[in-house]
């Protein structure tokens, strides 16, 4: 059985043809240009087009036949349609954290923090599609009044091949209006915003699926009426993926942004509101934190930062890895806010520390290190509450570099285990669609081939402890109150 697996995620589109005998076949990603994304914000048909586009490149050479199809998108977007469900206005991403003024009015309100945060599992902050809706209600009150439907990026997706208005739970955790108890839209959160629940999706479970439409099957040269399923998150399906819905397993995944997740079978909101808890599937939540800062750290750094050099990820890498560690800058990674363990969507990135003697190799070792700095931040927030993981299975752009791996081995002085599999997501939005349609039968046992193991380097892992130390006083120094 073959599955074409669709990505849209927030920097590329990807689409890839998995074999439950054989694995992965065929992959094709391309990044979005300029006209489509600016990363806080994307063109919902610029996605929608480039998504169709990869799909064609990668059948016209195609001889397996495709069975069906599995989607993943992104958590945290929002997309307002009129009453013909066209777009009118961009899809904003969790990047986008221009609400940040609005949402920290309501933030000074502890007993509002803590209902939002025991309901929902999402804290008040821009990243989240909820507050989104009530900032630009107040900045933009024409653009709220013509909206007649409120949308995701998945969504829409799925409502063009398949014609069905339907939300995934997955994806509608993670909007701040989703009630991780009863995994249903909170009527008590939309009364509280002034959203109507017409104006939402049926919300159906990750494994949902409908069937391709005949004009759409047609172009693209697919059988008429092959299942779709509309699958979940990028981060959800990363778990899925990893072979991590079992107990005790962490995963860490570090692309555009990073994560660390681990997976229960009920809600876990601890009162610190640290962290944050969503929706998987099969009642599963996954209890994690996350930061707004990790790949799109470095892509910053060297197309904007050092605009123009003409060095390679691969010749930064070897300039980072003969630097001074003890005597080296330290980045503070929030170019996009921070979300854990802060929650300060106005948070600023900074260097802290240079020197005249330091160089472009020290500047990239201090933001490869920044952000494993805040993932490790959110690793001891998380792990207060859950415990040491047994496991902790790492992905993402982060396999790229070796040395970026060693470091997270040192930083967090736990062995960490590459997934050796690109696009985890992708793969993750395959197996959920065979289990969907039976051919895996247990979801939770599907267990993916694995990479190299880096065990931490003692010595080393001192001297970053050291450092983390320097980090947490800039950290501590350079932040607000809630």
């Amino acid at each position: 059985m073959n599955i074409l697996a669709l990505e849209t995620s927030t920097s590329s589109s990807k689409v890839a043809i998995y074999s439950k005998e054989k694995g992965l076949l065929k992959v094709h990603s391309v990044p979005y240009g300029e006209k489509i994304s600016n990363v806080i914000t994307q063109d919902a048909k610029g996605v929608l087009n480039l998504l169709i586009t990869g799909i064609k490149e990668v059948l016209k050479s195609n001889t397996y036949e495709i069975d069906a199809i599995g989607l993943c998108g992104i958590w945290h977007s929002l997309l307002f349609l009129d009453e013909k469900r066209e777009p009118i206005s961009p899809i904003y991403t969790w990047a986008d954290t221009r609400p940040a003024p609005t949402v920290a009015k309501y933030r000074q309100d502890e007993e509002l923090w803590n209902w939002v945060y025991n309901k929902t599992g999402c804290a008040i902050h821009s990243i989240y599609p909820l507050w989104k809706i009530i900032h630009l209600k107040q900045q933009e009150p024409d653009l709220f009044k013509n909206a007649c439907y409120i949308t995701s990026q998945l969504q829409y997706v799925f409502e063009q091949l398949t014609g069905e208005r339907v939300e995934s739970k997955t994806i509608a955790s993670g909007t701040g209006m989703f009630n991780i108890h009863t995994l249903e839209w909170d009527e008590d959160i939309l009364k509280f915003a002034g959203i109507s629940p017409s104006m939402l999706c049926e919300l159906k479970e990750a494994t949902y699926s409908a069937p391709l439409k005949d004009s759409m099957a047609e172009y693209l040269g697919l059988k008429k009426g092959i299942p779709v399923v509309i699958g979940g998150a990028d981060g959800a399906l990363n778990q899925v993926g990893a072979g991590a819905l079992k107990a005790g397993i962490m995963t860490l995944s570090v692309g555009t942004s990073g994560a660390l997740r681990l997976a229960y079978d009920k809600p876990v909101l601890p009162e610190t509101t640290s962290t944050w808890c969503y929706y998987s599937l099969n009642n599963k939540r996954l209890a994690g934190a996350a930061t707004s800062g990790a790949g799109n750290c470095l892509e910053w750094f060297i197309k904007k930062a050092h605009k123009g050099s003409g060095l390679s990820y691969n010749q930064l890498n070897e300039m980072a890895a003969k630097v001074d560690v003890q005597n080296a800058p330290v980045f503070l990674p929030f170019l996009y806010g921070e979300r854990n363990p802060g929650w300060q969507d106005s948070r600023e990135a900074s260097f802290m520390g240079i020197r005249g003697h330091h160089e472009i190799g020290d500047l990239y070792h201090a933001v490869l290190e920044g952000v494993l700095f805040n993932l490790y931040q959110c690793y001891q927030a998380l792990t207060k509450i859950t415990g040491e993981p047994k496991e902790i299975r790492i992905s993402g752009g982060i396999e790229n570099s070796p040395l970026w791996l060693q470091m997270a081995a040192d930083i967090f002085r736990r062995d960490v285990v590459t997934s050796g599999i690109q696009h985890m997501s992708t793969i993750g939005a395959a197996a959920l669609t065979l289990n969907a349609l039976g051919e895996i039968t247990d979801i939770e046992e599907y267990e993916p081939g694995h990479g190299e193991k880096y065990t931490p380097n003692k010595d080393t892992s001192e001297i970053y402890q050291g450092r983390y130390q320097k980090y947490l006083d800039y950290y501590k120094r350079t932040g607000n109150q809630r």
